[in-house]
């Protein structure tokens, strides 16, 4: 980074930020600089905390609750975003849902619901928020993926093609906004040590870490780190890119 408040007078909302990744990426944002706001799904006191955590760093935050996967609660969600700070200058999706389920026993309902996060998500809320970069001619939209969309994994058919999507997404979207001065990237993180509630039963980190030649599992901070970095000046002629974060592990 050039300086330490490279986002300064940006304001940062990050889907599914109140622990993990997310948080991470919000505290990174408010260290740069930016007023962020905090969204997560259903725990009101989990990202209060987390906006809490940013205001000490000495910017303005907002917490949000929202299901990414539902249009009403984004468009209410990026309505308070607005009328709090003015604008929303940067989006990062995070939001993720991974529910593993052997093909053979998925339902309609099952496909749908991890399609509603990881597919609509992004949609909504990138619809939400392009409108106001063009019209100031400035924007940075990060989508966060995972290696499930680069590695088959057994059970997690709609994960993959959920995120295989956004980053299809990704792509088109840089082109059309590029010109508009929006730079439209993609961050997917390998394994890192968190401790998600809603995710399958993880392996031991032992077996986790295996297949990274770096030897251990990441850390939030570093993911969040490259996200502020392509939310900053700094990344101006850098987009439709996917950036991997995973201590080698795709490098075999």
């Amino acid at each position: 980074m050039s300086d330490a408040t490279t986002l300064a007078g940006r304001v940062a909302l990050v889907t599914g930020s109140g622990r993990n990744i997310g948080r991470a990426t919000i505290l990174e944002c408010a260290r740069m600089g930016a007023d962020v706001v905090v969204n997560a799904r259903s725990n009101q006191q989990e990202a209060e905390a987390v906006a809490e955590e940013a205001r000490a760093i000495g910017v303005k935050a907002l917490a949000a609750i929202a299901d990414v996967g539902n249009k009403v609660q984004v468009d209410a969600m990026f309505e308070s975003a607005i009328s709090e700070f003015g604008r929303v200058d940067i989006l990062v999706n995070n939001a993720g849902l991974r529910k593993g389920k052997p093909f053979v026993d998925m339902t309609v309902a099952d496909w749908r619901e991890v399609n509603g996060v990881n597919m609509d998500g992004p949609f909504y809320c990138c619809q939400a928020v392009v409108p106001g970069m063009i019209e100031r001619g400035w924007g940075r939209i990060v989508n966060v993926s995972g290696l499930n969309a680069f590695k088959g994994h057994a059970g997690w058919s709609h994960v993959s093609a959920s995120k295989m999507g956004a980053l299809g997404m990704t792509r088109a979207l840089a082109a059309e906004l590029a010109p508009h001065g929006i730079m439209v990237n993609h961050v997917v993180p390998g394994a890192f040590d968190t401790s998600r509630a809603d995710s399958q039963v993880v392996p031991p980190t032992d077996q986790r870490q295996a297949g990274i030649p770096v030897g251990r599992l990441g850390d939030p901070a570093e993911v969040a780190r490259v996200c502020a970095f392509l939310c900053s000046d700094d990344a101006s002629f850098l987009t439709g890119q996917t950036i991997h974060v995973n201590g080698g592990a795709l490098a075999q």
